[in-house]
Formats: structure tokens, sequence, C-alpha cells
């Protein structure tokens, strides 16, 4: 009986020792295999008559069972902890909310992914591929700035929809109904709904407990209003889908208005898409209009938006709240700063941010919002808290993201007023900003920004060769802008002669707006550190600015200085009024001739600070610009627009039928083809490619007052298919162009 007991003891303790190595347990195995033979041979060798013995017996057989069960469930335990077959190292699978706490891209992040929690069986999509360029692929520390294509590849399937509400009630209902009746159930993730501060909640009055459960909606509440970049933050934090969008609280998106944010953050998954933002009736909470709607935007030096830019799918900037991103790409460039509080300014953060930390910006051509705009009625006024500071916000955008070219805020009264009362860093710490430089691999400069969008900055005048003050020969007194630096708030100011002042930077004026023959610089002339260009004059001594039109399409803004002194508009020019001392007229340049000519001259012409530090930075970094300006020397120059050579679009050339003039990009008719404009047919419409202005009738006798107008669903832009496009208003005789695609 001891010899089974010690047999037993060594037994177990080697079972024991093989839960902890596979090898020791099958040496655990031998032992007990080898125990049994013993045993055998020992009954074996004993005495026929032991063997014999009933005791002994009964003792031999009770030992053996016992043994050859030990050594059955040894068999058992191995195979139930034999390791897996090694195989090729592939990119985590992984359920992305079980993540949170650790950020996503973090190193805490990495080892989850490398000990990801097995998630309970659910009835939902694989999750995404992992982009190869991700921070969540390659770790922390390896992010590439210049990520090969292949690379930003990826395969999203599920959005999430974020709305920040204050007080919105029926609006905040009829938008989560309209984001989920528009979104395919496969595709709508959740829609979660940030409730900044309403009292009563949301979740008290419209949006229910049945209302969250019917349309998927994930309530998060803020007890005190932060205002609209908080709660982008807050939502976009708990945000699961592969996709962000963020909406504002009353927008009706429009049907498969998903397609392009899935299709087109799925080929860079570092892409931002803003949608075509149209109007919205919020009686009848449908859209306003057929499409057409604004989206492109670029930035000024003050860090303000315009609207305008580049002819192609790029957007150097956005106008706000309504855009959409991976949820990689939110986690790794950082989201919405923290310290920004209210609304304004975060767009200027985030455009910035997008291009010179890898990322890039583009329009979606067919995804449409239909967006509440606030007016003067009750019906639209804002019933939220006010809270925040929109200078402020704007000032830490431009310090993040400017770096040298941030000193050009000094050139702004807001600016500089909170800059003499708060000291230097009055727009707080930027540690923030700092840590997403570090994350992502330092960021490029500002000046490559300014590259990159050498078509708004370089060729319609933002980085001007020389600024000046224009004056006139026979008085001696100079052009003044009389509106404020910056945005205008009217949308149009005067212009009327003074007392040159080079103090004064009212006075000085420099080339703006593209040339529409060669696309380069310039054809207008634009007042310094404003958005306003000279349209002409106005009666009453003085001439007048409009907001520039950066693409050159507005016709009165093409004035120029010519090499003999004249101010001139094709045959038009300004001249000393002589019936309003010292005034300025616009009339027929001949109608000065008689009064000895109307002379102006350049005065005072310097290169500003702008132009000087974006030189120094292509002098000092050329390595920086390298990539950009290969690229554009392997790409020659192309008649045609950008939008021309879209996926999926088709530009055509409008020829009157039956004659050979043709439409220019103001829609007169021209003799010369090389002016023909270039038109888009979409949504029975003729849309001209750069400006996206639609073709209107606007006389439906006179084939001669054909014009571009703002894109609604009137008949009067409706036109049939081509080839051969004819208007839809039916009268006498039908009026057709004959298409040329190009």
């Amino acid at each position: 009986m001891a010899q089974l007991l010690l047999r037993v003891l060594l037994l177990w303790a080697a079972k024991i020792t093989g839960f902890i190595e596979l090898l020791l347990l099958r040496l655990g195995l031998a032992l007990s295999s080898a125990a049994s033979i013993f045993d055998l041979y020992h009954w074996l060798t004993l005495s026929p008559k032991r063997r014999s013995s009933g005791t002994a017996l009964k003792y031999f057989l009770i030992r053996w069972a016992v043994l050859c069960i030990l050594q059955i469930w040894s068999l058992l335990l191995q195979e139930s902890i034999k390791p897996d077959p090694v195989k090729p190292l592939e990119p985590v699978q992984h359920d992305q909310a079980s993540l949170a706490p650790a950020m996503r891209g973090s190193k805490a992040y990495i080892n989850q992914l490398e000990s990801p929690q097995i998630p309970e069986p659910q009835a939902v999509h694989e999750p995404p591929s992992i982009p190869r360029a991700s921070l969540a692929y390659v770790g922390e520390g390896n992010f590439v700035l210049d990520a090969e294509p292949e690379d930003l590849k990826w395969s999203p399937r599920t959005i999430s929809v974020v709305l920040p509400c204050a007080e919105e009630r029926d609006l905040a209902f009829k938008t989560v109904k309209s984001v989920y009746d528009t979104t395919p159930p496969e595709a709508l993730h959740e829609i979660v709904v940030v409730d900044d501060g309403s009292n009563p909640p949301l979740s008290a009055t419209h949006l229910n407990e049945d209302v969250q459960k019917k349309f998927k909606v994930l309530i998060k509440r803020h007890e005190q209003t932060v205002g609209l970049i908080g709660a982008k933050k807050t939502g976009g934090d708990a945000a699961t889908g592969d996709v962000i969008v963020f909406f504002d609280c009353h927008v009706a998106p429009q049907p498969k208005w998903h397609l392009d944010f899935l299709g087109l953050i799925g080929e860079n998954y570092r892409r931002m898409v803003i949608p075509q933002i149209t109007a919205l009736d919020i009686d009848t909470w449908t859209q306003i209009g057929s499409g057409g709607g604004m989206s492109k935007c670029y930035l000024t030096w003050d860090g303000d938006f315009k609207w305008g830019g580049t002819d192609d799918m790029y957007m150097g900037m956005l106008s706000g709240g309504l855009a959409g991103m991976s949820r990689f790409w939110w986690d790794e460039s950082g989201g919405f700063d923290a310290k920004m509080l209210g609304w304004g300014g975060e767009n200027i953060d985030q455009g910035v941010r997008m291009w010179v930390c890898g990322g890039e910006i583009v329009a979606a051509p067919h995804a449409q919002v239909a967006h509440m705009w606030r007016t003067h009625s009750k019906k639209t006024a804002a019933r939220y808290k006010h809270v925040g500071d929109t200078i402020f916000n704007r000032a830490r955008a431009i310090h993040a993201w400017l770096q040298e070219f941030s000193d050009k805020l000094d050139d702004y009264p807001a600016f500089a007023n909170r800059k003499a009362h708060g000291g230097p860093n009055w727009y707080g710490d930027m540690t923030t900003f700092e840590n997403v430089r570090k994350r992502l691999n330092g960021c490029r400069p500002f000046a490559w920004y300014l590259k990159r969008f050498k078509a708004v900055y370089e060729d319609a005048g933002l980085i001007p060769p020389e600024i000046f003050m224009i004056r006139e020969e026979q008085s001696g007194l100079c052009l003044r802008f009389l509106g404020p630096a910056g945005t205008s708030g009217q949308g149009t100011e005067g212009v009327q002669l003074e007392q040159c002042d080079e103090s004064n930077h009212r006075f000085f004026w420099h080339v703006g707006n593209r040339d529409r023959k060669s696309k380069k610089c310039c054809s207008g002339l634009r007042a310094w550190n404003t958005d306003q260009c000279l349209q002409g004059g106005q009666g009453g001594g003085r001439a007048v600015t409009s907001i520039c039109e950066l693409s050159g399409a507005h016709s009165a803004q093409t004035w120029s200085l010519t090499s003999d002194g004249q101010l001139k508009r094709g045959s038009s020019c300004l001249g000393p009024d002589n019936q309003q001392q010292p005034g300025i007229k616009e009339a027929p340049c001949v109608s000065f001739r008689s009064k000895g000519g109307a002379r102006f001259s350049k005065v005072s012409a310097t290169m500003p600070i702008e132009t000087q530090l974006y030189r120094k930075a292509q002098r000092d970094h050329p390595e920086v610009f390298a990539r950009l300006n290969a690229e554009s020397a392997a790409s020659p120059e192309s008649p045609l627009p950008a939008r021309c050579k879209e996926r999926g679009r088709s530009c055509w050339k409008l020829f009157w039928s039956g004659g050979t003039q043709c439409l220019d990009s103001d829609a007169q008719f021209v003799d010369a083809q090389g002016d023909c404009a270039f038109f888009i047919y979409e949504n029975s419409q003729l849309k001209q490619a750069e400006s996206m202005a639609c073709l209107d009738t606007w006389s439906d006798e006179d084939i001669n007052t054909w014009g571009l107008y703002e894109c609604h669903s009137g008949d009067n832009q409706k036109f049939t298919e081509g080839p051969k496009f004819c208007t839809a208003v039916e009268i006498s005789e039908p009026q057709c162009f004959q298409g040329q695609k190009m």
C-alpha cells in the first residue's frame, strides 16, 4: 500500500507541474505509464501463493484501474491545452468599443490589440480592416505623413451620426428621424445625441426611451451648456461606428447621403468629407431646390473662412459643423480642442489640422444635407445659452497651426487689442496641440499648406508679390478702402480719394482673383487684409467693393492698373469726378481724354510679411515642398477644369443649335471656341464647371439673355439630357444647345 501511495503522489506531482508547462505534463504521462508497467512486473514476480491470494489480487486490480484512469485523464488534459498552430501575422480584428478608455492609437491601445478581449457573440457585421498606415496598425511613433494610397485604404461599414443639440426640441426629433429614415439600417450604427444643457432634458421630452430604442439613439448629456465644440467632442469620443459624421441638430440628410461618406473615407481613412449643404424648409422638413449646395471654403489671414476655393474636389477649409471622418483618424488627429468653448474657430482648427498632419478634406459630390439657416424669424432663432469666445477660439487655431504666420493677427484690431490687454499668450496653453504634433511625427509647416493650395494663395493673390497704394495723379490723393480689416459686415464697402497715408493699411491694395483664361494671378484688385475687391464706381464721388470671387467669374471685379496708368475694366475707367471734389467716378475711358485723361500710379510698393515668410520657408526647407513640386511638374496644365476629371462626371461645351457660337463662362455667346466654357449636366441642370452656378433661361423669348444663377428647382433651369440639351420651358420655339462632350 505504501508503494501505491508513493506512486500516486509522484504521478499527481507530475500532473500539477504539467499544468504549468506542457513538457512536464508529458513527463507525468510517461511516469504514469512506467508506474503501470512496474506494478504489473511486481505482480508477476510474486510467488504463486501470494499471487493467488484474494487480497493481493483485489489490491492489484484497484491499483491498476486507478493508474489507467489517471493516464486517460492526462491524455485528455494534454489535448485541451495544446497550443494552436502558428499562423502568419495578420492585422488584429477587434471590437473598437471594447478598447476604451485607452486612446485608440496609443501604446496602451496597441497592448490591448495584442491581447483583445473576446466579445460575446452578437449579430453584427465583421469589424472593418485596419488601414496599414494607421497607428492602430503600425504602433505609436511610426506615423508616416506622406503615406502611400494603398496604405490608407480600408473597408468601413457603419456610421455613427453625432448631433449636438441644445434646446432644439422638435428640431432634434425631426433631425433624428430624418437621419434614421435616410440611412440603411446596416449602415447606421447609432445616432449619438449630445444634450448640451437643455432644460428639461431632451430625454424627458422629445427623445424619450421609446424614441431612443426605435431610432438607435444614444444620449450623452451635459448638465451645463458647454457649447457646440464641447458637445461635438463628447459625441465624437462616445461614437463607436467605423465612421463618425457630425451634423447640426436641424438638418435633413437626403437619400443615399451615406454612400459618399463610406466610399470616400474607405479610399483614405485620413480623409474628412464635407457634404453639399443645401437649404431646409422647416415647415415641411424638405430640401429647398434640387442641390448645388455650398461646401467650398478657404482660409483668410484673420482665422476666418470665405466661400470659394479650388475647382476640384479638395477643400482647404470647412465652413462649420457638417463633416465626417473615420474613427481611427478622429483619435489619431486629436479630435476637437477641449479648451475651445461655444462655437466658431473649430472649423479653422480642423481645416488646417487635417492637411498639415497628413490628412485631407474633400467635398462629397452627391451627399446632400438640407440645413436650416438662422434667419430673423422666431422659428429659426437659437434658444440655447451662449457661451464661449469665438475670437479666443480662432486665435488658438491660428497660433496652433500657422506658426510664424500667426504674426499676421497683429494686422487685425480684434486680435491686436486682445493681445495688448491679455499679453502675448492670451489665447491659453497649447499643450494639446503640441501633443498631436508629437504623435503625428511633427506634422507639416503652414507654408506647405499655402503651397498645396497654390490656386488660392498664389494664383488668386492671397500671397501677393507686393502691396501698394494707388495715387490719382491729378489730385495727388490715394484710394482709401472705407471698410474694416477682416470680413466686411455688409458684404460691400466704399472707396474714396483721401490724403495718402503709408501708416494706414486701408490705403493698400494688391492684385487678386484668378485670370479666367490663364488660371494664374490675377484679374482684379483686392484691398489688403480684407475680403473685398474693387467693383467700380457707385456715384456720389465714391467707388464700391464687394466680396472677392477668387475664380475671376465676377466680371465686375476685373479691374487692373494698366501700364499707361489707367484704372480700367474693359472699356470703363475710374477717374476724377469734377463735380464731387475730391471724388471718383466710373465712365467710358474715352470720356476722360478731353479732361486730360485719368492717370493713376503705384506708390509705396512693398512685399508684405506673409509673402516674405512664404518665400523664406521655401528657400530654407526645400525638402518640405519637394513632393508637391514634383507632382505639379508631373501634371501638365489641362484646359479641362478639375471637376471635369472627377469620377463619374463629364463636361460639355454648349453650342447654339445650328450655329457656331458657344457659351462662355458668363453664359454669353462667343465665336472663338477657345473661350467656350465647360458645363456639367446633373439633376436636369447645366452647371458651369468652375462656379457650379446653373444655366438659367432669364428670358423665354430672347436667346441672348442666358445667364448663370444659384441653382434651384424652377423649370427655367431644367434641360433635357444631351447631347442635345433643350429647355423644359414650353415656348413657341424650342431653345436647344448642341453639346460637345469633352
